[in-house]
């Protein structure tokens, strides 16, 4: 680490000793071509360098010192596409460019920085990156990143929980554990946040979403096999601007945000908060149809739920020196989630029977700072703390109780509950700290970028749990109800490199590598002695190099040719499920010889872009080897009290191509299509379906007949597509969107441990949206619907809270008022 930091020190110095003043000033304005009129804060940069300004608010820059000789300036703003002018700058003098920027209805002028971690423009970026706008959130009516993801292509959002809504996000076709969730670039969202953080973390403070798939690693570490979706929060507008928002719905439903920004000399500040709130929904029950299924059964489709979000970005403009950048920002998430029973308001009490109850609190702090270095490096430090709180209980603990406090005369029924007293929460609380270091650096055609990253983490939970299995009858501690506290943490420090080469105009390489050393471990104690041998403890520790080249060519100005290749490696630490089986720790076994997945990621496309329509073509595979996989416990784990354990189950692949296409069709009219096409299998048959010595398939041979159908990935569909349609005539807006699940196999794991267990192919489905906004001077008034044609899924078993593969409910309704000040 020293010696990286001397490294480091070095090149700051050498290259700042290479900045020179040449006096060579550039001014001008930049116009709109369509009017004419003058486009105020648009932002001028001297390409290959780190030099750049912002036009005031009549839209006239100046920018000074200057390299002499030919240089290449671009102006670019939000919703124009950017302008390229050619200048010779002479030392001692003025020159002038003088821009026309034109509109940009297919978004191209999006700047985005996830791919490499360097400024890139969504055309010109070496690894393909898609964006999700602020304007494309506010149409879909997204109230938090679970809703802003629903249709990205590549990406699936999905409820695995009926009584706790628990979500999930999975990229083609991996899981939840596979991706990783930044914010302005920091891995903070993981953990405890990877079970209910899609739906906690509103969307009134983000600006854009970007996404990368495959081969993520070599620049985020762990967890980025599938890619990476990076939130990027908004900063502080030029003019002061004051946002409220009010909305309306069926079931309860009610929103309410409000936001401002303001800069003033060189500070700028924004702060924001959003309080949303929905009632519990019963809309279906158990059966094998959609008729069967479309039956009220006293039992919470969509839980009751309140969550709020706060928070303040404070920004410095040149507080130290010329052109640095210091952020604050902090931000506060409360939630309260709650659903069950809801026969005479049964799931108002946490400690009852088919209940859960869950309440979140998560804090965050970090500071970024950018520091340009001469006029063609910058360093950047960043650094987030979190702190996040969970009380949650439901009805695992009263279950395990009662089966092992039966009357042996009476072994069908019930046992005595526990004493009230006696009943506790689930409390888990988690620390986390991500440090970051970067330094990037231009040195002719090569863009070469360092840096060094941390993750620290440290969980302790406790939750009552009670030895319960059948085989543990004649133990002395069956029966027992204990305490079990859990300490887990986790400690990663990564290195990377990167070097950004243009080999030529039309043809760029990025290789880049990441060194990992990670670290963790799992261990547990009880309140009172509960096994004849102390808890086992888990170590995990491992170094991994994962390297990954990009290539970019550019066959013709409009048609970009991308290739991306890299490996990657998932630690087996913060599995989302440990959290998600909350009511009683420990629940999940996970050994110390478990092996970390390896994957290989192959990404290759071409996109052809022009300025009323774009198409697109993606294809890619990733190879998991020794992929982690949630299962029952064995006879050894059972007698400490688990009930589950992940194992390394199987190698595995996921492939497929992914199709776009977006167009202007004609004035206001822009209509945009995504079509996939998935492939996931293991290499083998999952033993529990195929294995005749299995001990659940001895007992139900019945489940051989799915052995085949066992090598796919569960929850992966074999299609999917999305249809975009928007229409804005002056003052008005209409949108209409539909997205398409193809068939996919899902495991039901019934009550009874296999007599009705089955793997179901699920059928074709298509969802339909629409909204309709008209702005009246300050103030917008909409309305939209979700799921207008009320669909639902064709089969629903409650005892399998994770069967879930489509709408449990129907329509959804809105009306809002917004109003800009």
């Amino acid at each position: 680490m020293k010696k990286v930091l001397l490294i480091l020190t070095v090149m700051l110095c050498s290259i700042a000793s290479m900045a020179q003043n040449t006096d060579a000033m550039l001014f001008g304005d930049v116009k709109a071509k369509e009017g004419g009129q003058h486009l105020p804060h648009a932002v001028i940069k001297v390409k290959g360098t780190n030099l750049k300004t912002q036009c005031d608010a009549t839209g006239h820059f100046k920018l000074s010192n200057l390299p002499v000789g030919k240089q290449i300036v671009i102006a670019t703003l939000a919703g124009y596409q950017q302008q390229e002018l050619e200048v010779d700058m002479v030392d001692n003098k003025g020159t002038g460019a003088y821009f026309e920027l034109e509109k940009d209805p297919l978004e191209l002028s999006q700047v985005v920085v996830t791919g490499t971690r360097t400024t890139h423009f969504v055309k010109d970026v070496p690894i393909r990156t898609e964006v999700l706008t602020s304007q494309a959130i506010t149409k879909k009516n997204a109230q938090n990143l679970y809703e802003a993801l629903e249709g990205v292509p590549g990406i699936r959002v999905e409820q695995q929980c009926q009584f706790c809504n628990f979500s999930e996000v999975r990229m083609q076709g991996l899981g939840a554990e596979h991706t990783q969730v930044l914010i302005d670039g920091e891995p903070v969202y993981s953990g405890l946040a990877g079970v209910y953080g899609l739906q906690q973390i509103g969307t009134n403070d983000i600006d854009r979403l970007e996404v990368v798939k495959g081969a993520g690693s070599a620049l985020y570490g762990s967890s980025a096999v599938a890619g990476a979706i990076n939130i990027i929060s908004k900063e502080p507008t030029y003019e002061p601007v004051v946002n409220g928002d009010v909305q309306f719905g069926n079931f309860g439903f009610k929103s309410y945000k409000g936001s401002g920004s303001m800069r003033y000399n060189n500070i700028g500040l924004s702060v924001f908060a959003q309080r949303t709130q929905m009632d519990a929904i019963d809309r279906t029950q158990n059966g094998l149809t959609r008729k069967e299924v479309k039956n009220k059964d006293g039992i919470s489709d969509r839980v009751d739920e309140t969550v709020n979000n706060l928070g303040f970005s404070l920004y410095f403009y040149q507080p130290f020196t010329k052109n640095d950048k210091l952020v604050l920002r902090g931000k506060a998430i409360d939630e309260h989630r709650f659903g069950g029973v809801m026969t005479n308001d049964q799931y108002l009490n946490p400690f009852t029977d088919g209940t859960e109850d869950i309440r979140t609190n998560r804090l965050s702090a970090d500071l970024a700072y950018t520091l340009p270095i001469g006029k063609h490096s910058e360093l950047n430090l960043a650094t987030a703390y979190v702190y996040h709180k969970r009380l949650a209980t439901n009805d695992t603990f009263l279950h395990d109780y009662m089966d092992s406090h039966k009357d042996p005369a009476h072994p069908d029924e019930d046992g005595a509950a526990p004493d009230v007293s006696i009943m506790r929460p689930y409390i888990a609380k988690e620390n986390t700290v991500t440090p970051s270091l970067t330094f990037t650096s231009i040195l002719g055609n090569h863009t070469l970028l360092a840096g060094v990253q941390g993750y620290f983490t440290h969980l302790r939970e406790t939750g009552l749990y009670v030895i319960s299995a059948e085989d543990e009858k004649a133990s002395p501690y069956y029966g027992i109800p204990y305490t079990s506290i859990g300490k887990k943490h986790a400690n990663e420090i990564g290195f990377f490199v990167q070097d950004e080469w243009n080999i030529t105009p039309k043809l760029t390489a990025v290789p880049g590598i990441r060194v990992d050393s990670h670290s963790s471990g799992e261990e547990y104690t009880t309140s009172v002695k509960v096994s004849d041998s102390a808890f086992p403890t888990t170590k995990f520790s491992k170094t991994t190099v994962n390297p990954r080249i990009a290539i970019k060519y550019e066959l013709t100005p409009s048609l970009i040719l991308r290739a991306n290749v890299g490996t990657g490696f998932r630690a087996p630490y913060g599995f989302s499920e440990d959290l998600h089986l909350c009511s009683g720790s420990p629940r999940v076994w996970k050994s110390s010889n478990l092996k970390g997945e390896r994957a290989v990621s192959y990404n290759l496309s071409a996109d052809y872009y022009a300025k009323k329509y774009q198409f697109s073509i993606n294809l890619f595979r990733t190879n998991l080897k020794d992929k982690i996989q949630f299962s029952p416990a064995d006879d050894e784990i059972k007698k400490f009290g688990y009930s589950y354990q992940w194992e390394n189950v199987d190698d595995a692949y996921v492939q497929g191509v992914e199709l776009g296409a977006k167009a202007n069709l004609f004035r206001n009219f822009t209509a945009g299509v995504n079509w996939t096409f998935n492939q996931g299998k293991f290499k083998h048959e999952r033993a529990e379906w195929s294995d005749p010595n299995d001990e659940t398939v001895k007992e139900f041979p019945q489940r051989l007949q799915y052995a085949k159908d066992s090598r796919n990935i569960s929850r992966f569909p074999a299609m999917t597509g999305d249809i975009d349609l928007d229409y804005t005539p002056g003052t008005w807006s209409f949108s209409l969107t539909s997205s398409l699940q193809g068939k996919m196999y899902i495991d039901y794991n019934s009550e009874d441990n296999g007599a009705t267990s089955k793997i179901k192919k699920t059928n074709t489905f298509m969802l339909f949206n629409c909204r309709a906004a008209k702005r009246l001077g300050m103030c917008t008034v909409y309305a939209g619907a979700k799921n207008i044609f009320s669909y639902i899924q064709d089969e629903k078993h409650t005892d399998d809270a994770a069967f879930m593969y489509a709408p449990v409910y129907g329509a959804t309704w809105y009306v809002g008022l917004s109003v800009k000040l």
